[in-house]
């Protein structure tokens, strides 16, 4: 499959998705592993919420005072997730954008969390795309926190017949060390995660710790 063709496919994926009323991570309460690294004082200056869905996210870390600025390839998603910030104080604000091809903001960004967009990434180049473009956007010794579905998942069909893909501990370091990050740590673990119909489901993910290098 064409890298265009796919990216296409991506996004139609996800604007489908984000039609349904019941897409399973929309909820109001913070990731549990997003609110350790706020806790634990991981998070600094300012902050990219790199595939931020409706908002979750983004809005949990806004109003703990933090200069943040979710994207998603979703427009709907974007649509949906700015509603929730109607009336709130220290609104963040959203942009939709394919983050392989994202212009401007370079040089902007301290902080990056993926809680979800590199493992949906099927191709090698896209996924060193998305490096590059995370890298140009951030300042030296910026960092970002990664947590990506492992490949020791058994690997399944989506209810709608599209293949969520998972990646290996060698997709993450070659993509990175090979567009400017350096690995800094890396964890493999099973927790449980929210999937369809609100269901907790146990699956293995990678947790990862990426510094920028300036080249």
């Amino acid at each position: 499959m064409k890298n265009n063709k796919h990216v296409t496919n991506l996004r139609e994926f996800w604007e489908k998705e984000y039609e349904s009323d019941k897409t399973p991570f929309d909820v109001h309460e913070p990731d549990s592993w997003v609110a350790e690294l706020e806790k634990n004082g991981k998070l600094h200056g300012k902050i990219f919420d790199a595939g931020c869905g409706p908002g979750r996210t983004t809005i949990y870390l806004a109003q703990l005072g933090y200069d943040i600025l979710g994207a998603d390839i979703s427009s709907h998603a974007i649509e949906r997730a700015k509603l929730k910030t109607t009336g709130i104080d220290n609104p963040p604000n959203f942009i939709q954008a394919d983050l392989c091809r994202l212009s401007g903001y370079d040089n902007c960004f301290d902080t990056v969390i993926d809680i979800g967009c590199f493992h949906s990434l099927f191709e090698e180049k896209l996924r060193n795309c998305y490096a590059a473009t995370l890298h140009r956007i951030c300042r030296k010794n910026a960092v970002l926190y990664l947590r990506a579905i492992s490949d020791a998942n058994n690997k399944g069909t989506h209810t709608s017949g599209f293949v969520l893909p998972s990646v290996n501990e060698e997709q993450i370091q070659n993509s990175f060390s090979s567009n400017g990050w350096q690995l800094i740590k890396l964890d493999h673990r099973l927790i449980e995660l929210l999937g369809d119909g609100g269901q907790i489901k146990k699956s293995y993910c990678w947790f990862a710790e990426v510094e920028h290098n300036n080249m």
